[in-house]
C-alpha cells in the first residue's frame, strides 16, 4: 500500500460532529466499535480483535466494555480532560491507561496491561507508514524500563485509535500490532488493501401490516437491500458479464424453498462485456415482501441471497432477515 495516505480531510468529513471537541479523541468508545490488528513476530502470526460491546454505570459514572485483549475484558471511560480510565468493579477503583493530553516529555504513570507503571508522550506529529496508509499527525507513546517483557512502543491516530504497538516478548521476542481495520461510530474508516462482497439490509425484522380495513398495497413491508462491492487491492479486478444483467436476488424461506426471485420475468440484453473494476460500487433495490398475487409474505424467517451476475457467479452474500404479522 506505498503512496497511500490518510488524509485529515477525510476524517473532518466522517466525524464532523465529533471535531467540534477541543482535543482529538485517541480511543473513540462507542459500542460496535471494531479494531483488528494483524499481530507478527518472532513467536508467530495471529490476529488481535478489538470491539466495544455494551455500557454500564459505576458510581455515577458511565463506562464502555472492552472485549478481545487476551488478559481480560475492561471498563473503560474517558474525561473531559482526554484521560482514559479502567474500572475494576471487584476493586471498586479505577486506574490511568492513556493520559492523551499530557505535554510531550512528561512522564505519567499507567496501569496499562502489559506496561510497566510508566509512560510519556513522545510527539503528537510522529510519521506513521503501514496497513492502512501513510500520515504524519500520529500520536506517539513509549513505556520506558521495559526491558525483556512489556509494551515499548504505540502510535494513535486522532478518532481511529491506536495503530501501532511494539511489545517486547521475553529474551529476543518481540511482537508488533499493526491496525488492518476499523470500525467507529458505525462506519468502516479504514482498512488495508482488501477485496470484498456485502449484502446490507435496513432492518432485521420487518412487519406486515394486516390490521383492518387491510390494503393490500400497502399490506407488505418494503425492504432496502444493497449490494457492496470493494476493491481496493491496488490492482484491477476484471469482471465477465455475459448479459446486460448486472446481479440477482432471490428470498429463501426456512425450508430453503425459493419464494421471490427478482430477475424472474425481467429481459436483459444478450451483451457480452468486460470490465476492470477498482474502487466501490452498490446496487440497490427496494424489495416488497409479497408473493406475485400481492399478498405480504408469510411470517416467519427468511434468507436473502444476492450475487453479481459475473461469469462464472464469484461475488455472493447472504442475510437472514424475519417478517412478522401484525393484526
Amino acid at each position: 500500500m506505498s503512496g497511500k495516505r490518510i488524509s485529515t480531510a477525510s476524517l473532518l468529513l466522517i466525524w464532523t460532529g465529533l471535531l467540534g471537541a477541543a482535543e482529538p479523541d485517541y480511543f473513540p468508545l462507542h459500542v460496535g466499535n471494531q479494531w483488528i490488528y494483524r499481530a507478527a513476530g518472532t513467536r508467530g502470526d495471529g490476529l488481535l480483535v478489538l470491539e466495544i460491546t455494551r455500557t454500564a454505570q459505576f458510581e455515577g459514572r458511565v463506562y464502555w466494555l472492552l472485549h478481545g485483549l487476551p488478559q481480560r475484558d475492561y471498563w473503560l471511560r474517558m474525561d473531559a480532560e482526554g484521560t482514559l480510565w479502567a474500572y475494576d468493579p471487584d476493586a471498586g477503583r479505577e486506574e490511568v491507561w492513556y493520559a492523551f493530553q499530557k505535554p510531550e516529555g512528561e512522564e505519567y504513570r499507567t496501569a496499562l496491561p502489559g506496561a510497566l507503571s510508566r509512560a510519556v508522550i513522545v510527539s503528537r506529529k510522529a510519521h506513521y507508514k503501514g496497513p492502512i496508509g501513510e500520515v504524519d499527525y500520529a500520536l506517539e507513546i513509549e513505556y520506558p524500563g521495559v526491558f525483556q517483557v512489556g509494551v515499548v512502543r504505540e502510535l494513535f491516530l486522532p478518532y481511529i485509535g491506536m495503530v501501532y504497538r511494539r511489545q517486547n516478548a521475553g529474551g529476543p521476542a518481540v511482537i508488533t500490532y499493526e491496525l488492518i481495520y476499523s470500525r467507529t461510530g458505525g462506519v468502516t474508516v479504514i482498512s488495508e488493501p482488501e477485496l470484498s462482497i456485502s449484502l446490507t439490509l435496513d432492518r432485521a425484522i420487518y412487519y406486515a401490516d394486516l390490521m383492518p380495513p387491510v390494503d393490500p398495497e400497502r399490506a407488505a413491508p418494503v425492504m432496502t437491500a444493497r449490494i457492496t462491492l470493494r476493491n481496493v487491492t491496488g490492482r484491477p479486478l476484471e469482471l465477465v458479464w455475459p448479459s446486460g444483467q448486472r446481479y440477482d436476488f432471490l428470498i429463501r424461506n426456512e425450508k430453503g424453498d425459493v419464494v421471490w426471485r427478482w430477475s424472474e420475468g425481467k429481459a436483459f440484453i444478450l451483451l457480452f462485456s468486460t470490465e476492470a473494476f477498482s474502487g466501490e460500487r452498490n446496487y440497490v433495490e427496494l424489495i416488497r415482501l409479497a408473493t406475485p398475487e400481492g399478498k405480504p409474505l408469510a411470517q416467519g424467517r427468511y434468507t436473502l441471497e444476492a450475487w453479481l451476475a459475473t461469469q462464472p457467479r464469484a461475488y455472493t452474500a447472504t442475510a437472514a432477515f424475519e417478517i412478522r404479522h401484525v393484526y
